[in-house]
């Protein structure tokens, strides 16, 4: 056991390392963002006044605030949908498969594909929708169409079908992981005087699990947010989200509206993460 006092002097030395990373890393960049969001003037330099008319022009174009409520729709709908395939998925893994060997060979299944980058497993995505990919070609084969289907690609489908695979086991991981950590007796014991298997689940299995769902959901969350490269691959650049708006204005040389929409990524992802961490105290998870 560690004999450092919580607030020795000890303890903030050994903290000063961590602390300088994250000021430089982290509490820097967003502080110049947000400078640069309020830069005005005609110029780029530390001289330029500071003002609200960045984000004033921002909200007086209607496209730009559906693109807002249309991020949110989009990221909330894949949470739903990988929230509930992450789950099931979990849930398999840890009561139905026994054996310890399949349990590996299965969980490394879902898992080898992350060793890969995310750019990549967007791009391959790309034979699987197309017209003539795989998708189609099954469907045509097994008589459910009998033309190629052009929905799947250059489509928010293909964007949510491709996103789906991509963060569907984020959503599992801490499942599994608070789904090993509940007692078996515990079922044994609810089984013993009666309950159905559905009542197991819903008054033990799934309230032990909460905390594990929620930090999958957060994780869901800031990576679908932050996903411009799935959404610029597979969308062809027809369909765009906040995360696309900032790599535009950049690329556009518009150095301004680019840190505007990027301050209000975060400031949805900050809202998103306060608003789970209100429903559950996810410190369970480490419990």
């Amino acid at each position: 056991m560690s004999t450092i006092r919580v607030r020795s002097a000890a303890s903030y030395w050994l903290a000063l390392p961590a602390a300088a990373w994250m000021l430089g890393v982290v509490v820097v960049p967003i502080v110049l963002l947000l400078w640069v969001s309020f830069w005005g003037g005609r110029t780029f330099s530390t001289a330029s006044p500071l003002t609200f008319d960045n984000y004033a022009r921002f909200f007086a174009n209607q496209s730009y605030t559906r693109l807002i409520f249309g991020t949110l729709v989009h990221t909330v709908t894949l949470m739903a949908i990988t929230g509930v395939l992450g789950y099931c998925i979990a849930y398999f893994l840890v009561m139905k498969v026994r054996r310890p060997g399949w349990r590996i060979a299965l969980f490394l299944a879902f898992v080898i594909p992350f060793w890969t980058s995310t750019l990549i497993r967007a791009i391959a995505w790309v034979p699987f929708l197309g017209v003539g990919g795989v998708i189609n070609q099954t469907l045509m084969f097994v008589g459910a169409t009998r033309t190629p289907i052009e929905a799947f690609l250059y489509s928010h489908t293909g964007i949510t079908l491709a996103q789906v695979s991509l963060y569907t086991m984020m959503a599992a991981g801490p499942v599994v992981y608070m789904l090993n950590s509940i007692a078996p007796q515990l079922r044994e014991a609810a089984m013993t005087l009666k309950a159905t298997p559905f009542v197991v689940f819903r008054r033990i299995v799934f309230p032990l699990t909460l905390p594990g769902v929620v930090i999958g959901q957060v994780l869901v969350f800031l990576n679908v947010m932050s996903d411009f490269a799935t959404v610029a691959t597979i969308g062809g650049n027809k369909h765009a989200l906040l995360s696309n708006l900032v790599l535009l204005f950049y690329e556009g040389s518009q150095i301004r509206a680019a840190a505007v929409v990027a301050v209000l990524l975060m400031l949805c992802m900050l809202a998103g993460v306060i608003v789970a961490l209100r429903v559950v105290d996810v410190r369970r998870l480490g419990a």
